[in-house]
């Protein structure tokens, strides 16, 4: 599913929307919002250049190719306007020109930052804001350094411009770097994991425009299907109620989830497929495997989206209905954090403090989804 650009269509979030608006009418405040893959960062920056008026909003989508004088180049060649010119004589025609600020920016100025803020400068009856979004492809330090030291050169000298840093991350510094200078101009927004309320929300505002119904149970299962991601409520409902309109009725039952679920795992990424593949895979006919890689799919998460090895403990002796203890299954953990197993899980800590988590986080709704077909 592509990431949401419209408006009407996008459900949830006000802590984070209202949070950015405050770094926008605050002067010399900008921001970065960042947080796990998958949990709706890019829909949110696409709702940003609509929702938010009396800006010119520019957004920038960031690749490994990229440096900071590529990058801005591509957000001034967005930055537009019309101009009319006069031609000469008595009836000469008035022609207007759409030009754009990337012509008045040299790369190869020796100090192409503060030309940045210069030409900026020149238009103060505007608000600016530029959008940068996948930042964490960009992987050079001095690009990221340049980033930082211009958010704090806009600070200080520019007040009709804000700057917002968008990517996966655990948190600021693994962006953007250790910048201290930055603590007070740059507003650090978490992106969480979506709440069942805002995931039923757009569930209910979808099949409400369809004139679609579904009752409270279905929408609890997908809820729990989806883990927090969006991308799965999207691809459920829209493969669900597919089978709803092609059938012309209007509930959406069992059996449209079940049908989308099937489809949704047909339309998931090969990269997920191939990790679970690899991590499932073994001689014997057992399904340990899969019962340890449920587990962790259901266990309680901590505030960093991690689960203890007593969590996934509990829940591998609430599934398998067995009373086993936490030795027997430390070597399916230590190897689901290898290649060969697709490195499905990463390992943080030691000891009593080690946790696991997913490293594709989406990869939990997709053993569930995996789960529910194979039973």
């Amino acid at each position: 599913m592509a990431p949401i650009k419209k408006e009407e269509f996008f459900r949830g979030r006000i802590n984070q929307l209202e949070k950015i608006c405050n770094a926008i009418n605050e002067d010399g405040q900008h921001a970065m919002l960042f947080g796990e893959r998958g949990v709706g960062k890019t829909s949110l920056a696409n709702i940003m250049t609509e929702s938010i008026t009396n800006l010119y909003p520019i957004k920038i989508t960031c690749n490994r190719t990229d440096n900071f004088k590529s990058l801005w180049k591509q957000a001034f060649r967005d930055v537009q306007f019309s101009t009319n010119t006069v031609g000469i004589g008595f009836n000469a025609q008035v022609k207007q020109e759409i030009i754009n600020l990337e012509s008045s920016l040299d790369e190869n100025s020796s100090t192409f930052s503060s030309d940045i803020i210069r030409l900026l400068g020149r238009f103060p009856d505007f608000s600016f804001l530029f959008i940068f979004d996948e930042f964490d492809n960009i992987l050079d330090k001095e690009v990221r350094r340049n980033f930082a030291d211009l958010i704090k050169a806009f600070s200080d000298n520019n007040t009709n411009t804000t700057i917002i840093i968008v990517g996966i991350a655990d948190d600021v510094e693994k962006l953007i770097g250790n910048h201290q200078s930055l603590e007070r101009c740059l507003k650090q927004i978490r992106m969480p994991r979506m709440s069942s309320q805002e995931y039923k929300e757009i569930i209910e505002k979808g099949l409400e425009r369809l004139e679609i119904h579904i009752d409270n149970n279905l929408k609890n299962k997908i809820v729990e299907f989806s883990s927090g991601f969006p991308h799965y409520i999207h691809l459920l409902c829209k493969f669900g109620c597919e089978e709803v309109v092609e059938e012309d009725r209007a509930d959406f039952n069992e059996n449209d989830l079940q049908k989308a679920i099937h489809k949704g795992i047909e339309n998931t990424n090969e990269q997920l497929k191939s990790a679970y593949r690899k991590a499932v895979i073994g001689l014997s006919t057992t399904n340990k495997w899969k019962d340890v890689l449920f587990s962790c799919a259901e266990s309680e998460l901590d505030e960093f989206n991690c689960f203890s090895i007593t969590s996934i403990l509990n829940s591998y002796n609430r599934r398998t209905s067995k009373t086993v203890k936490g030795s027997s299954l430390a070597y399916n953990l230590g190897q689901l954090c290898y290649k060969e197993r697709g490195a499905i899980l990463e390992r943080l800590g030691t000891g009593l403090n080690t946790r696991y988590r997913f490293s594709n986080p989406m990869m939990m709704a997709y053993i569930k989804l995996m789960t529910n077909l194979e039973r």
